[in-house]
């Protein structure tokens, strides 16, 4: 399955837990830069590209997602004190925050939000990330490298699956789209068979089913 390993650039095994070794992909499975931050919509003008805008909005709430989440103790702890916002912060399940983010977005509201790519809220909605010119996140919000991670005996017992998953490439578009579709409906494979009848998107998975059957006949 795809999975955030930040930083993670070659293949490599490791205990996990104590229920075996899994193995790192040596090569990332999202192909374009992540992004994780402070985002506003578009709509709202009187914000412009830095956090600092945000000084002169006209909203007391910058709502998070679970406070588990890595930014979560840094714009508490960092950026708020240091850009001497008023804002109050916000915790909030991530399912919540989009609920609410679509209800502010339809209204044309002012909402500012913790936001993150790849997700499917990059392609459903128009917003931007706010930049950090002081840098108070420090690395939190650096882009990563998602790679797979499986366990290690997965090529020896299923080589197709393990190099299926080796194969998979996808750009910020394709898994927004993707899991938009999906949400489209109740069952996740309806929505992946949905998603495949673009024929962009079926040229895209062809050699990586290509791949797989080679795999499988050797």
């Amino acid at each position: 399955m795809p999975f955030w390993m930040p930083g993670c650039r070659t293949t490599s095994s490791f205990r996990g837990g104590g229920r075996g070794r899994i193995e790192v992909s040596k090569e990332p499975w999202y192909i374009d830069p992540t992004r994780y931050g402070i985002a506003v919509p578009d709509y709202m003008h009187n914000v412009r590209t830095t956090i600092s805008d945000l000084g002169s909005l006209g909203t007391d709430m910058i709502t998070g997602i679970e406070p588990g989440a890595a930014l979560m103790t840094k714009i508490e702890t960092d950026v708020v004190p240091q850009y001497h916002l008023h804002s109050s912060f916000v915790e909030a399940t991530t399912p919540a925050m989009l609920s609410e983010l679509e209800q502010a977005y339809s209204m044309k509201e002012p909402f500012v939000f913790l936001a993150w790519s790849p997700h499917w809220m990059n392609q459903e909605y128009e917003f931007r990330y706010l930049s950090d010119p002081m840098n108070a996140m420090r690395s939190v919000d650096v882009p990563q490298t998602p790679h797979s991670v499986m366990r290690d005996s997965l090529a020896e017992d299923d080589p197709a699956a393990y190099t299926l998953i080796n194969a998979m490439r996808l750009d910020e578009g394709q898994i927004g789209s993707l899991e938009l579709e999906i949400n489209k409906v109740d069952d996740p494979e309806t929505g992946v068979r949905r998603w495949l009848e673009e024929k962009a998107n079926m040229e895209l998975v062809r050699p990586w089913i290509e791949s797989a059957k080679r795999a499988q006949e050797e």
